[in-house]
């Protein structure tokens, strides 16, 4: 059988482990999250070595958000929402002749 203070022990070990894990898990934000917006230059830099080109508009939304008008790769016009932070493509819409942009 096992004693009261053995019990206590064991129990104090898996309290203090329970809150070290919720601490680290905390601390785990993901780098993009937690990092400075780039800038519009940074931004046109990484489109640009994705393969868009022909910029014309670059517009911070907010902290988190970027929108572009360029050209794809296949000489499509689009409209992106990028990432402020990591440069991340989020949304991408081909504009036809028709549309407004």
């Amino acid at each position: 059988m096992t004693s009261t203070p053995t019990l206590r022990r064991t129990a104090l070990a898996a309290l203090i482990a329970a809150a070290s894990l919720g601490a680290v898990a905390q601390n785990a934000a993901p780098a993009a999250a937690t990092a400075a917006p780039m800038s519009m230059m940074q931004v046109l830099e990484r489109v640009t070595a994705q393969g868009y080109r022909d910029v014309r508009e670059i517009e911070m939304k907010s902290e988190r958000l970027y929108e572009i008008k360029a050209t794809n790769d296949k000489g499509q016009r689009v409209e992106m929402l990028i990432d402020a932070r990591s440069g991340e493509v989020l949304k991408q819409e081909i504009k036809t002749k028709g549309s407004r942009s």
